[in-house]
């Protein structure tokens, strides 16, 4: 298992690109990869119902690695673990996280899946809710990667 830095030291980091922003950490999630990059932190820094910034935090590094200025903050930004399962209709969820790779589902990193493996097998819930049974790789002719 790679190392990685801790959540504490996450919204230090996040502190510094708020400050520089005007803004205070709302959420910190942590996100694993499905593709070959490291896994990271994604940082809301604001109030919901206002502006304010996303940020990636490398997990392994500490690094920023993306950054976005926000008109409005949505509350929640993602639906929780418990809303994802009700949406997956998933009674058993043996397994929950966050994940991401570039798919139909995401192609940006700001917007994780839910991962949960039900008794009906692996499923994928997007940011709007939307439940999704593979992730189909992003791009014109490609197919769908079942995990």
């Amino acid at each position: 298992m790679v190392s990685r830095i801790t959540e504490e030291r996450t919204k230090a980091l996040a502190a510094e690109v708020a400050q520089a922003q005007g803004n205070t950490p709302m959420a910190t999630h942590f996100v694993e990869r499905l593709d070959t990059g490291n896994p990271y932190f994604l940082v809301i820094l604001g109030e919901p119902g206002s502006s304010g910034a996303i940020v990636t935090v490398d997990a392994v590094s500490g690094t920023i690695a993306s950054s976005a200025q926000l008109e409005r903050i949505k509350d929640p930004w993602l639906p929780d673990e418990a809303r994802a399962a009700e949406l997956a209709e998933c009674k058993l969820s043996s397994k929950s996280r966050l994940v991401w790779r570039p798919s139909r589902a995401s192609l940006s990193p700001f917007y994780p899946l839910w991962e949960l493996t039900c008794e009906s097998g692996l499923v994928f819930i997007d940011y709007s809710g939307k439940v999704w049974r593979t992730l189909p790789l992003a791009g014109p002719g490609t197919d769908h990667l079942s995990l």
